[in-house]
């Protein structure tokens, strides 16, 4: 890639590479398909179209809503209800909403039951009010729906959630958690696949607070410390890189996927590429 685009996006660094520079036309329709799924997903808006879940118990997400919330469906079945999109509440409380307070507010609140909510077309249905977060698995969604409006090849990188589409295969490093230096493995990921990885170093304050919570309790992970997925589905790959931290086997997902563990045990099924650790 010879051209190198870069912005800030929901929060974060994205930059996406190209042979030839993105045109003002292409550039529009991808900052305006950011924009349309922040106002819809992000909970950190007032304005945001899930912030009506605060207070309605039927709120329609648009149509992302059965790809993204289908993606969910998977996951807390994977993990036996760990990963869920309404753990909002639990890291608001934690010190982790929109005013990044950073401070707990109480003690772990319940999170509630995603078996208790249901999508009809594209309107979630909630029993009471609930703060969605799509934290797992929405960044690698929009990345994919990105790289889809890229015009030529093209790689998608949106701060650890990477889209390959340049037609060939792309090493990646896989940046050790605890020293940002270094690499625990090096990957290739294939043209059309994604790369994606959680890291509780990303979004960490006090002491053992951080942004992977388990939905069952309401709590920080306390085990993995990072993990990591690839595959066709970019979206899917965001999500397992999050179930990783619960679920010891992730095997029959169509991805591959890698956890290391506090004591810096790397488990996983099927990297493609070399490890370090």
């Amino acid at each position: 890639m010879t051209s190198e685009w870069h912005f800030e996006a929901i929060g974060t660094a994205w930059s996406i590479g190209t042979p030839d520079p993105i045109g003002p036309a292409e550039r529009g329709a991808i900052t305006a398909r950011i924009d349309q799924f922040d106002r819809t997903w992000s909970r950190f808006r007032a304005d945001a179209t899930v912030a009506r879940l605060r207070t309605e118990l039927a709120v329609d997400l648009g149509p992302d809503a059965p790809a993204i919330l289908g993606i969910y469906d998977r996951l807390h079945a994977l993990t036996a209800g760990a990963v869920s999109p309404l753990v909002g509440g639990a890291l608001e409380e934690l010190g982790y909403g929109a005013g990044y307070t950073l401070t707990p507010t109480g003690r772990p609140v319940r999170v509630p039951a995603w078996t208790d909510c249901s999508l009809d077309g594209t309107v979630l249905h909630v029993p009471g009010p609930v703060v969605l977060d799509i934290g797992a698995v929405g960044k690698g969604f929009l990345a994919a729906a990105v790289a889809d409006l890229v015009g030529q090849p093209c790689v998608v990188d949106a701060s650890g959630d990477l889209v390959n589409r340049s037609g060939a295969p792309l090493r990646v490093a896989l940046e050790d958690p605890d020293d940002a230096e270094l690499a625990i493995a090096v990957v290739a990921v294939p043209d059309g696949e994604a790369l994606c990885g959680s890291a509780t170093n990303r979004r960490r304050w006090g002491a053992g607070l951080h942004h992977v919570l388990d939905a069952r309790s309401g709590e920080p992970t306390r085990e993995v410390v990072a993990a990591w997925a690839g595959g066709p589905d970019a979206g899917w790959a965001d999500g397992l890189a999050t179930a990783a931290f619960f679920a010891d086997d992730l095997g029959g997902t169509g991805h591959w996927w890698a956890a290391l563990d506090r004591r810096r045990r790397l488990t996983g099924a099927g990297l493609p590429g070399e490890v370090f650790a």
